[in-house]
């Protein structure tokens, strides 16, 4: 009945009435429930006291302590339940935050806190409602004002961390056991409508923090909080928003960290994900009592940044700008130290995300970032330079499995734009990709979007949590729904890139999926490879192959053919305009498919000229870049798992007597260097295994018609008289191919036929593009030579049949339904297929 229940609160939560509202308690775990990992580590017996409750916040690893009420001197207790009990250390605190939609909370709304205690002497615990909002003075700032280098102006709503509008709090003159309540506590908020401009009359209130403090110099204890809408307090009211265990679909890595395991950490994205912002992220000067309010103290959005000017020198090794240390993933480091007690070198945070890129790109630097084979960089992955891996993360290399990734975060996808709108094929892709390579990381999706309709890929993210059981955490909601109660411009005030406060609020979203509770949750694992969303998907998963300039397989200087359907291009172009900026043109198969970003030359693995993958597998694929003087630099072109090529000088033809020949390839020779010329009616042919088939040709001025027969159906005919054209008009004849889709996996027979005239041809790609072998038949046994299996039901296509001993098993001699075995006496058999 819970796991029914769970999901039902959470979604009932933004549309609850205000008249029920008052009956239920705002806050995620009032309880105080947690879960204890120091028995993971040193084997304690105890399950019974932690230093970490499963959505609130405590500033340290340290910092409080929580047990079960059976553990707790009855004289801290009052006489009714409470589950557990928070002990606060002197100058302590702990504290949870939540927006305003997710407590279905609206300005000029009241809310009332009562939560009970024992304190030592009077005055020693205060209660506090806070309500938070953006940063909002009249007019605007330019950071060079402050000796920063960027020039730009911005609105001052868009300036660092959130502000307490308003604070209600409570104490006690009473020792010993109290209750505290704070009543009638408004949600004060309202802004002007003048989109993107600041005014100190603006509050922009977007959320509510509840802390408790301890202000004394002994412990104080707290239990059984509760918030709720009214202006009365309540106590043990039913929670309004259901705790949702995302940690048990993450669950290697939520194990990890109970361990103290060092965990390597994946962000994916784009300029965004970097903590690329407008303004950008500076560290600032966050007193309210201070002359220095709200401006910033260093330049170290782009140079260097110190931690000690953040109050965490421990970090000095670990954060090279504070972009880093300010995004959602940096964020998302400090607070995993603090939930599991873990030091900065067991959580590398490794950024693949640079300022312009976008997961299409982030092909080309899978196999770099993956196995950390870029040194630590500001630029490459958000550290600072100077030290290795594994000087940075000793734990890291020293387990058994090294330091492959734990777990990949897809956070921004707003500068995908590949292949639209077939963009999951990229990101299915990745993923895939990753699965094969480093077989059970985990994925977590967070996507950042800007009101709801910066980018289409939440919902490729929604359609890939439901297939391969990734958990999705939807910040865009949540960051949609928001901005009702703020100026829209405030959270992103210029282009795309957000503040530092939603940041706050993208991490606050993110951080759900790290909240560990007793008693937990049986695990669910992600699945490894399942069956592919996308057909374009087969393109993207493969391995880059990367050419250079210089590589004769790029041609003409602005021409390539490629090795499948997915590339990713460098290249460069002028244009015949004067021009500030020039977009070279990118063609595929002589048609348009887009203009690039820029010029750009350089082979970069997280930025590119251009990059493709919706095209049809097996048929031959040129690409083609414009302008004037137009060069390609470098081409990394995909090639398609389990993909096998039979040349045309293959011994496994059947060349019925013809003589094959060299040929001078024209374009660095993809499909090889050999040709064999079939007359007009004679055939060759060639049994091969798979699911799909790409027969190579040469395109010639007097080329026949060339017909593909498969397991003697025909599947293809297509004329070999038909050169390509250039952008500049020019005509090749050249080398072609063309594909053969969908058939069942197994043996088939390849007849292929010269028609009219002769035909010339280069050879057979054969693919196997299942997604995985769970539709895989297997057969095995004892057979003598000359018996005779039959196979019920028929396979879909010829198995293939292994033979072990004397045993063996002709081509010829295999059938769908049955196979006659030949040999010298007996042996094991194994039959594969579909």
């Amino acid at each position: 009945m819970t796991k029914i229940l769970v999901p039902l609160l959470v979604a009932m939560s933004f549309f609850v009435s205000s008249a029920n509202a008052q009956k239920q308690n705002l806050l995620l775990n009032s309880q105080f429930d947690f879960h204890v990992f120091t028995n993971h580590r040193q084997g304690h017996r105890n399950s019974y006291k932690a230093n970490n409750v499963a959505f609130w916040n405590s500033g340290g690893s340290q910092n409080i302590n929580v047990y079960r009420e059976s553990h707790v001197n009855k004289k801290y207790l009052p006489a009714f339940s409470v589950k557990n009990a928070v002990q606060i250390p002197p100058t302590k605190k702990i504290w949870q935050f939540f927006t305003l939609p997710e407590a279905a909370l609206a300005h000029g709304d009241k809310i009332s806190l009562s939560v009970y205690g024992w304190q030592s002497e009077s005055g020693a615990l205060k209660a506090e409602i806070k309500i938070m909002k953006l940063d909002s003075e009249d007019g605007s700032w330019k950071p060079s004002d402050f000796g920063m280098r960027d020039k730009r102006s911005f609105p001052k709503h868009s300036r660092g961390e959130l502000v307490v509008a308003k604070s209600y709090s409570a104490t006690s003159d009473k020792s010993g056991l109290m209750h505290l309540t704070i009543d009638a506590a408004e949600v004060i908020g309202h802004f002007s409508n003048d989109k993107n401009k600041s005014h100190s009359a603006d509050v922009n209130t977007i959320g509510v923090r509840i802390e408790f403090t301890n202000t004394a110099k002994t412990p104080v204890w707290v239990y059984s909080p509760c918030l709720s809408q009214g202006i009365k307090a309540v106590a043990s009211l039913p929670p309004m928003r259901g705790m949702i265990p995302y940690y048990r679909h993450i669950p290697r890595i939520t194990q990890k960290l109970w361990k103290g395991e060092a965990v390597h950490i994946i962000i994916m994205g784009s300029s965004i994900d970097r903590g690329s912002a407008n303004p950008p992220l500076y560290p600032y000067d966050e007193d309210p009592k201070s002359l220095k309010y709200k401006q910033p103290l260093s330049d170290a959005y782009y140079g260097k940044f110190s931690t000690k000017l953040v109050g965490r020198p421990e970090l000095e090794d670990y954060f090279a700008q504070s972009r880093h240390y300010f995004s959602y993933g940096g964020r998302l480091k400090r607070e995993l130290m603090n939930k599991f007690n873990m030091p900065a070198n067991k959580i590398l945070i490794n950024f693949m995300a640079c300022d312009g890129s976008c997961v299409g790109e982030a092909h080309s630097g899978l196999k770099e970032y993956c196995s950390l084979a870029l040194p630590p960089s500001p630029n490459a992955n958000g550290h600072k330079a100077g030290k290795t891996w594994k000087e940075l993360y000793p734990s890291l290399f020293a387990r058994s499995e090294g330091a492959r990734p734990d777990l990949v975060i897809f956070g921004s996808g707003a500068n995908e734009k590949t292949d639209t709108p077939d963009e999951i094929a990229v990101f299915e892709g990745t993923i895939r990709w990753i699965q094969r390579h480093y077989p059970n990381a985990e994925f977590l999706f967070c996507m950042f979007q800007n009101r709801g309709s910066y980018t289409p890929n939440t919902g490729d993210m929604e359609a890939l949590s439901l297939r391969y059981q990734i958990p999705y955490i939807d910040y865009a909601m949540i960051g949609d729904l928001v901005t009702r109660w703020c100026k829209q411009y405030t959270l992103v005030p210029r282009d795309g890139h957000p503040q530092a406060v939603c940041h706050y609020l993208w991490f606050k979203q993110l951080e759900k999926a790290f909240e560990n509770w007793s008693p937990t949750v049986t695990g669910q694992a992600q699945l490894q490879l399942p069956e592919r969303i996308h057909k374009n998907t087969y393109g993207w998963e493969g391995e880059m192959i990367t050419f250079s300039k210089n590589n004769p397989r790029i041609f003409r200087g602005n021409a390539f053919i490629l090795e499948d359907t997915a590339f990713n291009s460098w290249g460069k172009s002028e244009s015949d305009k004067k021009v500030k900026r020039h977009y070279p043109p990118l063609l595929v198969d002589g048609k348009l498919i887009g203009k690039s970003r820029r010029n750009s030359p350089r082979r970069d693995i997280r930025n590119s000229l251009f990059r493709h993958g919706r095209l049809s597998l097996g048929n031959r694929h040129v690409i083609e870049i414009g302008g004037g003087n137009a060069q390609f630099t470098a081409i990394d072109s995909k090639v398609c798992p389990n993909r096998n090529w039979v040349g045309i000088g293959s011994k496994r033809w059947n060349l019925n007597s013809l003589n094959i020949k060299d040929f001078q390839s024209k374009t660095g020779a993809p499909y090889g260097n050999k040709v064999l010329t079939v007359p007009a009616g004679k055939s060759i042919t060639l049994n091969a295994v798979g699911t799909d088939f790409s027969i190579a040709y040469l395109d010639t001025e007097k080329g026949g018609e060339l017909k593909v027969f498969v397991d003697d159906k025909e599947k293809l005919k297509t004329s070999t008289n038909i050169p390509f054209k250039f952008i500049n008009g020019d005509k090749w004849f050249m080398e072609n191919r063309k594909g053969i889709n969908n058939l069942p996996y197994g043996l088939h027979k390849i007849r292929i036929e010269a028609v009219k005239n002769a035909v010339d041809v280069l050879g057979v790609f054969a693919y196997d593009s299942r997604s995985n072998n769970k539709s895989e038949r297997r057969l095995n046994g004892i057979a003598a030579a000359g018996e005779t299996i039959l196979f019920n039901p028929a396979f879909k296509a010829c198995p293939i049949i292994i033979c072990h001993g004397a045993l063996k098993a002709k081509i010829s001699n295999i059938t769908k339904n049955k196979v006659t075995f030949s040999g010298t006496g007996t042996g094991f058999f194994e039959v594969i297929g579909e």
